[in-house]
């Protein structure tokens, strides 16, 4: 299944704009949020923004799943098992 799901993405990769817009995001916040969590102490400000950089992500990871599922709906027959 793992390997099915880096099919989907790499093809969506390829094919989507978007799908590829919202990965680099994604690495983008996640790269912004490991800056943050490097530091020992945050200020108010800070974990504001930390807080706010970590619902960002969960919503770019959330479209970015529900781009995956629409994809596999539309392409069923590259779900089934391959028949022997």
């Amino acid at each position: 299944m793992a390997d099915e799901l880096s099919v989907f993405k790499e093809t969506l990769r390829r094919m989507n704009p978007e799908f590829r817009k919202l990965e680099e995001e994604h690495h983008r916040l996640e790269r912004e949020l490991n800056a943050l969590i490097r530091h020992k102490t945050l200020t108010p400000q800070e974990e504001l923004h930390k807080k706010q950089i970590q619902v960002e992500k969960l919503h770019t990871k959330d479209r970015i799943e529900a781009m995956v599922r629409q994809y596999q709906k539309q392409r069923p027959y590259e779900n089934q098992p391959a028949s022997q």
